[in-house]
């Protein structure tokens, strides 16, 4: 099962590379960062599982920092006048990932499933003007598959 939903994580991660319309001298723009960073963590998350029990430790690590930086993305593209919004899901999504690296991977998997659910999701749908479509359907079908791996991998604990 867990090999199934790290296949699951790669090819929506695969997709979600795809959707990004230019690579062209926008690597440091935060929405291209983003996507560069789920592709990181799916290689992060492939070494980790090679590693064995040591990899554990990495994989959850990895996790934590993914959920924790997510709405960064957000606020750092965010209209001023949506940046209180994006701040209240800095909070969530935060408290999530350090629960999920103090407590248990199931803040990290719950996390990550319910910024792509929810967070991605209405920003997809074209709630906020300052996110690139491309951005939040990426986002969100990685933010699915990496959180259904999460879960699944939470289920060993």
């Amino acid at each position: 099962m867990e090999r199934f939903a790290l296949g699951l994580a790669t090819v929506l991660t695969a997709i979600g590379l795809y959707l990004v319309p230019s690579w062209h001298d926008e690597y440091f723009e935060p929405c291209h960062m983003a996507m560069i960073a789920s592709g990181v963590l799916i290689l992060l998350l492939y070494v980790a599982r090679w590693m064995g029990q040591a990899g554990v430790v990495l994989e959850r690590t990895a996790l934590t920092i993914f959920l924790a930086g997510m709405p960064l993305v957000y606020m750092a593209r965010s209209e001023r006048e949506w940046l209180w919004l994006e701040g209240v899901g800095l909070v969530i999504f935060g408290a999530c990932a350090t629960l999920g690296m103090r407590r248990s991977v199931w803040f990290l998997a719950a996390g990550i499933a319910a910024h792509g659910i929810a967070w991605d999701s209405w920003h997809y749908f074209g709630v906020s003007p300052f996110m690139p479509s491309w951005y939040a359907l990426g986002c969100l079908l990685v933010d699915i598959g990496i959180g259904a791996y999460a879960g699944v991998r939470a289920a060993r604990e």
